[in-house]
């Protein structure tokens, strides 16, 4: 059995891959975990795995908790994944490998291997990221912005009006609003929406072909009805690729 972990900005996402079968996605916030949390959430009660891969852009301390972790209950050195300029099937574009987030290339192979056609992945949580890939695995590039609750925080943050005007208010499904905090939630999520349907319009016409769109991250669901465009929803798609990778190796 292998124990595949997906560390994000704010959650941390786990499954484990048995017989080539992944199980079903649990995630939780991760601020603040050293190992004991990490043991006492993840470890604790689940059979002792072989291998334990690890796509972080979580940072070192939670990376160093984890590991810690893993060494004290079963002996075994969390493989730490880093970008590479070819994995599962997905070549980099970028012209420093390394430099692109792992979330984001293991997310691209978990697609391609999927969909062996062009694929638009738009990843949402604490920031949104969208990737585009070709027919045969060739990454494009991308988009990193803000994700909703970032935007919504750092036009808060740095206003004052506003931010005193958005203490209390209803929140409408649509793009208008009659409040200063629905303005600004609604706002935020309706320019990210438009951002991806931009993202698919435009890759659509370098290829000459309409992509997939993945919509993954643990806050894709503030973007679902709001793009106006078909999509599918898979939240463990990182995992996906991780197990793509994993059991190549």
């Amino acid at each position: 059995m292998m124990l595949l972990i997906d560390i994000g900005n704010t959650r941390i996402k786990w499954a484990t891959l048995h017989e080539r079968k992944l199980s079903e996605q649990s995630a939780a916030v991760h601020a603040g975990w050293t190992s004991v949390e990490v043991a006492g959430t993840i470890l604790e009660g689940m059979p002792r795995a072989d291998r334990v891969v690890v796509a972080n852009v979580g940072g070192k301390k939670i990376g160093d908790a984890l590991s810690a972790a893993v060494r004290e209950a079963w002996g075994v050195e969390a493989e730490m994944l880093h970008s590479t300029s070819q994995a599962g099937g997905i070549r980099n574009a970028y012209p420093q490998p390394a430099k692109l987030g792992v979330d984001r290339l293991m997310a691209m192979v978990g697609a391609h291997a999927m969909h062996r056609s062009p694929v638009c992945i738009a990843s949402v949580g604490t920031a949104m990221t969208i990737d585009a890939i070709d027919g045969a695995g060739q990454h494009l590039g991308g988009v990193i912005v803000p994700g909703p609750d970032l935007m919504v925080a750092s036009l808060l943050r740095n206003t004052s009006e506003i931010a005193t005007r958005a203490k209390q208010g209803d929140i409408r499904h649509g793009v208008f609003a009659d409040n200063t905090l629905g303005a600004v939630r609604q706002g935020a999520v309706n320019a990210l929406a438009a951002l991806v349907e931009r993202s698919v319009e435009s890759l659509q016409t370098q290829l000459g072909q309409p992509p997939v769109l993945i919509l993954t991250g643990g806050a894709s669901g503030h973007l679902e009805g709001l793009i106006r465009l078909p999509y599918r929803t898979i939240p463990d798609l990182v995992l996906q690729g991780l197990a793509v990778v994993a059991t190549a190796t």
